[in-house]
């Protein structure tokens, strides 16, 4: 009969890692396929929600940074595709290129914090900021920004969320808050999210293996998730092709507040 506790090794070229998982590994395999097939279906449907599901969901059977492994390659390769098949790259990039200049910059700092502080509520901290926002905008709340301070702010605001990237996996916060700011198209604030967590993403794959908390079963592992986000991409991609720019407006923030009241609620 199958234990009941999976102890898997895996090996990093200075360490040993032993991670203990409190089910069969077969099972724990198949719950995380779950739970990326549904943080795909949330990607496909309003573009963002793919690591923090993912890392958040997952962090419950397993570990923060073993999460952020197994969702870096599935994030990777949804983030070239909604790139490839949404909006004007070039647009968006003349646009926010400050902002994304800094949002990968002080990644590094952010997992260091984590390692340094690990019983800091990070991510419930960060999900009120992202309900408190999410609230306020549906009830009317819209910043717009204003051009001749896009590039200083922009910079700015890239710098703090390439912080909360390496505190908590979430790359949303303030980054989507800033792309909506630009009042972008549907199609190119999908382009401008896909770009943010492309970068982010390979910033934070950097990070773990500069802090030696990635290893190559892992990143095998991360590829063969592929499948299961890929299969729940393709559905909410198709859920996505019939809203309406309004219609998908209020699923977005409905989902953003989703959410941040998830991360308050079950952050670490």
């Amino acid at each position: 009969m199958e234990s009941r506790i999976a102890r898997v090794y895996v090996r990093s070229c200075k360490a040993e890692i032993t991670l203990d998982v409190e089910i069969g590994l077969s099972e724990f395999i198949g719950q995380i396929c779950l739970i990326f097939i549904l943080a795909g279906l949330v990607k496909g449907t309003v573009g963002f929600g793919l690591p923090t599901i993912g890392i958040g969901l997952g962090a419950l059977i397993s570990d923060i940074p073993t999460a952020m492994m197994l969702i870096l390659v599935p994030t990777v390769l949804t983030n070239i595709i909604q790139i490839w098949n949404t909006g004007s790259l070039v647009d968006v990039i003349s646009k926010s290129w400050a902002f994304l200049l800094g949002s990968v910059l002080l990644v590094p700092l952010g997992l260091w914090a984590v390692v340094s502080l690990p019983s800091f509520p990070f991510e419930r901290l960060l999900g009120l900021t992202i309900l408190v926002y999410s609230l306020a905008s549906l009830n009317g709340f819209n910043p717009v920004m204003q051009m001749q301070h896009n590039h200083r702010l922009g910079m700015g605001l890239g710098l703090l969320n390439s912080v909360l990237t390496g505190m908590t996996g979430s790359m949303s916060v303030p980054g989507v808050m800033y792309l909506r700011s630009l009042q972008l198209s549907k199609d190119d604030l999908l382009c401008a999210m896909g770009v943010l967590f492309l970068i982010s993403t390979i910033a934070m794959g950097m990070s773990l293996w500069w802090f030696e908390r990635a290893t190559q079963d892992l990143s095998i592992l991360s590829v063969m998730m592929c499948l299961p986000v890929g299969l729940g991409v393709w559905c909410g991609v198709r859920i996505r092709r019939v809203l309406s720019e309004d219609q998908f407006k209020q699923i977005f923030l409905w989902a953003f507040a989703a959410l941040g009241l998830y991360l308050v609620v079950f952050g670490a």
